[in-house]
């Protein structure tokens, strides 16, 4: 009788594995969807009541700009409404995994919508997966600039629902471990001080109040500011409100 052939996992799936509920998970776990499933954009959305949609992480491997643009017009321009998969995003239940293919939704999109989410940005294929938690439903979003994604499971539903399992598991256990990363949003994966300074002008605070509360110099806040922006794809007060709000 033949033995079963055991296969160890890799080192990345086995650090992606040990850093789940903390901040390093972001940059392991987007450096996975970009080597191993050739993710151009990645945006995760998160939506706790079926009524709100809030952005969780979102990132554009080449054009850092586009993807924060998309994520705060489709937040705080309330462009989910016309997304054909919000209506699935509310009501997925548990134990329920969804996938959709951009092909398939397409023709239920507005021309607007699609032009601004997908022809514009220069996509040509988007794969999502929504999965249920008890706080609430996660929206996963791949897109992609070079071909399409069913090619990657080697055009095979099973191996499709593998794979959508996997990253389904790594988001939702990822923030049931640190369930503060969920209020955190797009600030989670800041330094702790870039992501303290950016809650203070969230909640309206002048820079000489965040020195003082943090016991910083001003120049300080300053530079924990700039370094946020910058990582956050913005230049404003008014785009950080736009993003986390």
């Amino acid at each position: 009788m033949d033995q079963p052939i055991v296969t160890p996992p890799t080192e990345q799936q086995l650090t992606l594995l040990e850093s789940l509920g903390t901040p390093a998970f972001f940059d392991h776990f987007l450096n996975w969807l970009q080597h191993q499933l050739l993710s151009d954009q990645c945006m995760i959305f998160f939506c706790p009541d079926g009524e709100h949609v809030s952005t969780l992480l979102y990132k554009d491997f080449s054009h850092d700009a586009s993807a924060r643009q998309l994520a705060m017009a489709y937040i705080s321009e309330r462009q989910y409404l016309h997304d054909p998969n919000f209506d699935k995003l509310r009501h997925c239940q548990p134990d329920q995994l969804i996938t959709e293919h951009y092909g398939v939704l397409s023709g239920n999109m507005g021309l607007h919508y699609r032009n601004r989410f997908f022809e514009q940005p220069g996509f040509l294929d988007k794969w999502s997966v929504i999965c249920h938690s008890d706080s609430g439903n996660y929206y996963i979003n791949l897109y992609s600039r070079r071909g399409y994604f069913r090619p990657l499971f080697n055009n095979s539903q099973q191996q499709e629902q593998g794979i959508a399992r996997l990253l389904a598991l790594l988001v939702s256990k990822h923030y049931l471990l640190n369930n503060q990363l969920l209020d955190q949003g797009p600030l989670a994966f800041l330094s702790e001080r870039e992501r303290q300074v950016c809650e203070a002008v969230l909640a309206g605070k002048k820079s000489e109040t965040i020195a003082h509360d943090l016991t910083i110099a001003p120049s300080s806040v300053v530079t924990y500011k700039k370094r946020a922006y910058d990582k956050l794809g913005i230049c404003s007060r008014a785009q950080l409100f736009a993003l986390c709000r």
